[in-house]
């Protein structure tokens, strides 16, 4: 594929991706511009590439919510490993909170979830009463849609600040601190279901969907 059909990926409920090896793009004073393109791709950078380093394959992506994203695969050089620790750690998955750490520890769900979630009921509520097809159910589907982004977003956020980001503020980095994490293994949605717990007690997944 060398020229990004934009309209093709508009016209699929559930987005859709487009991936360019070296041939499909140029990679010029760190700005990304595709084949046939003119102007460099409008991206706003969530961290720089690391020294010297120059992207091999890009891959574009259109998500439900009509969110554009841009991921780059680079070879990085650089040793990042950790420093090994003698620390061990084991978590326990709860309900009313996100986990409990072996030495008593308790790390709450995230607090912006409940709105969220509320947000969420109206909205799938809003959505049902439209007809399928119609511009005002795209509109309903859209609204949900971004409202589900703004879920993941804020899981994948927490969770990435409590298991490894090197933020002094953050409540927990089990990955950098310990050398072993233990988790137990419980079907989670099954234990929330057994306890009638309302969608603001739902516990967040620990890791990526």
């Amino acid at each position: 594929m060398d020229v990004l059909n934009t309209q093709t990926l508009r016209k699929s409920v559930w987005g859709g991706s487009a991936e360019f090896t070296k041939s499909a793009f140029k990679w010029r004073n760190g700005q990304v511009y595709l084949a046939k393109c003119c102007e460099p791709l409008p991206i706003r950078w969530s961290r720089q590439l690391p020294p010297d380093c120059a992207p091999s394959t890009i891959t574009v992506k259109l998500d439900p919510s009509g969110r554009w994203s841009v991921s780059l695969r680079v070879n990085d050089t650089r040793n990042l490993r950790l420093k090994p620790t003698n620390k061990q750690v084991g978590i326990d998955l709860g309900i009313t909170s996100l986990l409990t750490i072996s030495n008593g520890e308790k790390v709450a769900n995230p607090k912006n979830l409940s709105k969220l979630h509320k947000k969420l009921r109206l909205a799938a509520k809003s959505l049902k009463r439209k007809t399928k097809g119609s511009n005002n159910y795209q509109k309903a589907r859209l609204k949900v849609a971004r409202i589900y982004a703004k879920i993941k977003d804020s899981r994948l956020d927490y969770t990435h600040k409590v298991t490894y980001v090197a933020n002094p503020t953050a409540p927990l980095q089990l990955i950098r601190e310990n050398q072993t994490i233990v988790v137990e293994d419980l079907s989670v949605k099954n234990m929330a279901r057994e306890s009638q717990s309302t969608p603001e007690q739902l516990v967040m997944p620990t890791g990526p969907n």
